[in-house]
């Protein structure tokens, strides 16, 4: 025990592992202020909606959200990934429905595909790394 206490390397060790899901549930808070939040008020917060810029916000948040999921807890097999990805998704169909009840917020079934579009692109993205770096250790 004292070792422990005394190795340089410890707090590190320990800080490494918490970090990604330190981000994950911070990027997860973010998201979650972001979809109910009615901000309109607030000057200089409102989103852009040109060129279909929230399509592309919700593309990328949800597609970090799986990456620092990844980060966080990825060492725990393929099955444990999908069902993580799927409840990202439907927390993000639930954040969607609840704008229904928020004031200046509407329910959008794009934001909905885009939030499952960047989910597919992290686990394709997540899938083709895996295969080259297979293929990489057969040769």
């Amino acid at each position: 025990m004292v070792k422990k206490i005394l190795d340089a390397d410890f707090p590190s060790k320990k800080m490494d592992e918490l970090l990604p899901k330190i981000m994950f549930f911070i990027w997860l808070f973010a998201i979650t202020v972001a979809s109910l939040v009615d901000y309109s008020s607030i000057s200089g917060l409102g989103v852009s909606k040109e060129f279909g810029m929230g399509f592309w916000l919700h593309l990328i948040g949800y597609f970090i959200a799986g990456l620092l999921f990844i980060l966080a807890f990825g060492k725990k097999g393929q099955t444990y990934l999908l069902i993580a990805l799927t409840s990202l998704f439907l927390l993000g169909v639930l954040f969607e429905i609840m704008q229904l009840r928020i004031p200046k917020r509407t329910f959008n079934p794009v934001d909905i595909a885009a939030n499952g579009l960047g989910l597919i692109v992290f686990y394709a993205c997540y899938k083709f790394r895996r295969y080259v770096k297979n293929s990489s250790k057969l040769s």
